[in-house]
């Protein structure tokens, strides 16, 4: 694939241009050269850009590891190699070491996710198939932590953020709707479906807790210095890599249920624009990145043109 140049079209944020003009100018007096300095506000003006079209018009304060996955694979979708995509990663990364210095963020972002190695960009190589999903389903009692494992069916069962299914509260499920409305990151408050099999193992979890005299507001918890609270991203990427080592596959990732569970929808019947919005994204066009090609279905549909 030729690595073509992609011109993303957006406005920049007026927080994020600000957030930049100080990294730029740690960068000259750090005596980076010229070209390197173009080469580093190209990329991150593209990035930005992308921010604004497709991701609401997040701050780089809001953005989170998810939100970087979708531009590295829209970047793919448009023709970028991996050496490209790699630059793409470093460029951000390094924008946000910068700003974690200056205290201006806590976490670094790109931490959470998988870089592309070897012509394998991490997205597809994570991509389940449906007897992928089933299998990893009936064997998730193997992972002997009950906590673990509903959040592994939420997650396929929704396609919610990582974020949004770690700030799930009990208070948050209305049970006969079977619907839960949580504050995702931004804050945006979205709503989230679950089945009535995902609603018999929620209430398995529930009765858990109250046996273990867990009184926490939050669904999901983990174990940490001696005392139960909230699960934090470190925990749940644990528990989805556990789960994906069951099936044989190494590094999986929570946003990588998400994809599954978009793509699987979405090659079953289910049509783009309702996919769009039980991801909660703000257009169809950023659900098109998730979207992982039937190749199948695709060459069954070629033929049929028989041309």
């Amino acid at each position: 694939m030729a690595n073509k140049i992609i011109k993303i079209n957006g406005n920049i944020n007026e927080q994020n241009m600000l957030a930049y003009q100080m990294y730029r100018g740690h960068n000259e007096l750090k005596g980076l050269s010229q070209n390197t300095i173009d080469g580093y506000e190209y990329d991150l003006f593209q990035w930005f850009r992308f921010l604004n079209s497709f991701q609401e018009d997040k701050i780089y304060k809001e953005v989170v590891a998810e939100d970087i996955e979708e531009y590295l694979m829209y970047c793919k979708t448009k023709g970028n190699e991996v050496s490209r995509i790699q630059r793409r990663v470093s460029c951000i990364s390094s924008f946000y070491i910068f700003l974690r210095k200056k205290k201006k963020i806590i976490t670094n972002p790109v931490d959470d996710i998988e870089r592309p190695k070897k012509k394998l960009f991490v997205r597809e190589k994570h991509f389940l198939k449906m007897e992928q999903v089933n299998e990893i389903k009936s064997r998730l009692h193997e992972l002997d932590n009950i906590v673990a494992e509903i959040f592994i069916l939420l997650a396929i069962n929704t396609a919610a953020r990582r974020n949004a299914l770690r700030n799930i509260k009990w208070s948050d499920i209305d049970w006969e709707e079977r619907e839960i409305e949580v504050l995702e990151k931004g804050p945006k408050l979205v709503t989230l479906y679950f089945s009535k099999e995902v609603k018999t193992k929620l209430l398995k979890l529930k009765e858990h807790y109250k046996e273990k005299n867990i009184n926490l507001p939050h669904i999901f918890t983990s174990y940490y210095h001696g005392e139960h609270r909230q699960a934090g991203t470190s925990s749940v990427a644990n528990w989805v890599r556990k789960a994906g080592n069951i099936i044989g596959i190494n590094n999986l990732t929570p946003h990588s249920l998400r994809r599954t569970a978009a793509t699987l929808m979405y090659h079953n019947g289910v049509d783009l624009l309702t996919v769009s919005n039980i991801l909660n994204h703000q257009n169809t066009s950023t659900t098109q990145i998730y979207l992982q090609a039937n190749k199948n279905k695709l060459k069954t549909l070629k033929d049929s043109v028989n041309i």
